[in-house]
């Protein structure tokens, strides 16, 4: 299991207000049960850039010796956040390849989708298999 959840927030405001919105979610995430949680890698900087380009303001990389036993209290901690946000950023959720990104659509949608990320790592950990219940 990979041990790293990525954190993409994108939102129409200033740099500046982008920077401390994601420093707001990096504060809340820092109090959960995780090793770390650092900005994002910006990768190479492009030819005859200068200064700092080693962080990515808008991501946050979130890590987790046991990210699935995490996942579901930072994806709670990401929905809570998102949800008190204004204006209401898109949010980018990324676990090994694959990707969760809610832009726009009704909080309930936005809710189901996110328990369907957490659920499909949940089943990835348990190799597959599916929990059943009797009716």
């Amino acid at each position: 299991m990979e041990n790293t959840i990525r954190i993409r927030v994108s939102c129409d405001v200033f740099d500046d207000d982008l920077a401390a919105m994601v420093d707001g979610l990096r504060e809340e995430l820092d109090q959960l049960d995780v090793d770390d949680v650092r900005p994002l890698d910006a990768g190479p900087p492009p030819p005859g850039a200068r200064g700092d380009w080693a962080a990515d303001a808008s991501g946050l990389a979130v890590i987790a010796e046991k990210s699935a036993a995490v996942l579901p209290a930072v994806v709670r901690t990401v929905r809570a956040w998102r949800l008190r946000a204004r204006p209401r950023p898109t949010i980018r959720l990324e676990i090994g390849g694959d990707v969760l990104e809610i832009s726009e659509g009704t909080d309930h949608q936005a809710d189901r989708a996110m328990d369907l990320f957490v659920q499909r790592h949940s089943l990835q950990r348990h190799g597959g298999e599916t929990a059943r219940s009797e009716p």
